[in-house]
């Protein structure tokens, strides 16, 4: 044996099957790298649904057990009903429970809106309705919460009887005397709350399901970008200039239907629109599964239409025109897409007023509704290819970090920094999601 060498390893052969040490721990480590992705979503969407249900003053378990004393848990509901599912000790369910803001901030009583909780049994009939805050005058609001003849009037009442209520005095529910209007906006805020979560949602939903000349033109580019990536006979590639063009036009000018973190951050949040734009969603899982699977960055390298028009303005100036940046230079600007991606986890879990689409150039493209933000990004990263190659793609795009983890390497076979940080990532996210009004009642209280 010569010296410093080591044998490799002997493969495992299972049947037809060959097996070797590094493909499996190269496979385990990409099953990681979904993992961790995955897992953020579920975070994103949990967080998502917990604000959309809950709002800025959560209902607590204390609240309900005023009328299920049994109340030890509540779970929120990601249907359209948008309540929470009160749960026992035991982890079973014993009824329901839905505020009526915000989704009925508008309706005003005598100088405000009224937040009211309503609760449901295990038979899912109301076995009582609470004011849990009010904007209206304290003393009305005293009245109507003292009045039990309005109070316990919805008792007994299913949802969709509520819902379906159109006026209040027609359905034997009359406002409280000396603070009518209190009551009645109690009142209509109820039966608009759960009128705008009515069961046949769920339904009329999973009726939909479309597929247009969009989803047929992303289609057949996301058939070309493959072609392109696995076919490398010389007839097929030299197609690929007139690919790139096509590409630009109808993805890019025509349809804008570009992969962006706006994107993947709004179907994390509220879920994947399979049924409206199969083409899209087709779209993105092909640029996170292909490369996962066959080192070959599908969307990065043969589709998005930001890249091609960066290739062809590289072309544009001289050769010894290309700035070639320092060490000291090169090394911060690689680390702008990681630090833009850690501005996409605070947007996203502290829910602060920024529009994500305005961090990347993607929403340019659809020029009517672009903003300005997107529109600089766009114009300084194109600019900035005449002189640095493919410029914004190495130094400024969040979406193609993504896209770049979870990409194979040829020999990878043990964890990286990358694979670091995005457990960092999910770590945060798992901060934020579990301590979420201490962090953001911290952060408005600065």
């Amino acid at each position: 044996m010569i010296s410093g060498t080591n044998p490799a390893p002997a493969p495992l052969v299972i049947g037809p099957i060959r097996f070797t040490l590094s493909g499996i721990t190269s496979a385990f480590l990409q099953i990681y790298r979904l993992a961790v992705l995955v897992a953020i979503v579920w975070l994103v969407r949990e967080h998502h649904v917990r604000l959309r249900v809950q709002g800025d003053r959560p209902i607590t378990a204390q609240e309900v057990r005023a009328f299920l004393p049994d109340t030890h848990k509540l779970v929120p509901d990601g249907g359209p009903r948008a309540g929470l599912f009160v749960l026992n000790a035991a982890g079973d369910t014993i009824g329901y429970a839905a505020r009526t803001m915000p989704q009925c901030r508008d309706v005003i009583g005598y100088s405000g809106p009224t937040d009211g909780l309503i609760v449901f049994g295990p038979d899912e009939k109301v076995v009582g309705v609470a004011i849990r805050s009010s904007y209206d005058t304290p003393s009305h609001v005293e009245d109507v919460k003292f009045d039990y003849l309005f109070m316990e009037n919805w008792n007994g009442k299913t949802w969709e009887e509520i819902a379906a209520i159109e006026d209040l005095n027609a359905a034997g529910i009359y406002g409280v005397s000396g603070a009518t209007r209190t009551s009645e906006a109690l009142g209509e805020s109820i039966s608009v709350r759960l009128a705008s979560g009515d069961a046949s949602a769920p339904a009329a939903a999973r009726a939909g399901w479309r597929f247009g000349w969009k989803d047929a033109g992303l289609v057949l580019v996301v058939a070309g970008g493959l072609l392109m990536a696995f076919v490398k006979r010389r007839a097929v590639q030299r197609l690929r200039p007139w690919y790139s063009v096509a590409v630009f036009l109808y993805l890019g000018l025509l349809t804008g239907d570009l992969l962006a973190e706006s994107l993947l951050v709004g179907w994390a949040e509220s879920g994947i629109p399979w049924r409206y734009s199969p083409g899209v969603v087709l779209l993105a899982a092909a640029a996170f599964l292909v490369p996962l699977g066959t080192r070959q960055p599908l969307y990065c390298q043969y589709i998005c239409p930001h890249g091609h028009a960066q290739r062809w303005l590289m072309k544009v100036l001289p050769a010894r025109w290309m700035l070639k940046l320092p060490k000291d230079v090169k090394w911060p600007a690689q680390a702008i897409p990681l630090m833009l991606l850690v501005v996409v986890l605070l947007v996203t879990f502290l829910d602060l007023p920024l529009d994500l689409a305005g961090i990347e150039p993607f929403d340019a493209y659809v020029i009517r509704s672009a903003g300005v933000a997107t529109i600089a990004v766009a114009a300084v990263g194109l600019f900035a290819a005449l002189f640095i190659p493919m410029a914004y793609c190495k130094y400024g795009c969040p979406t193609g970090l993504l896209l770049d983890f979870v990409r194979r390497r040829t020999g990878e076979t043990r964890p990286g920094l990358r694979d670091l940080v995005a457990l960092l990532f999910l770590g945060a996210a798992f901060v934020f999601y579990r301590y979420y009004d201490l962090i953001h009642g911290w952060i408005v209280q600065a």
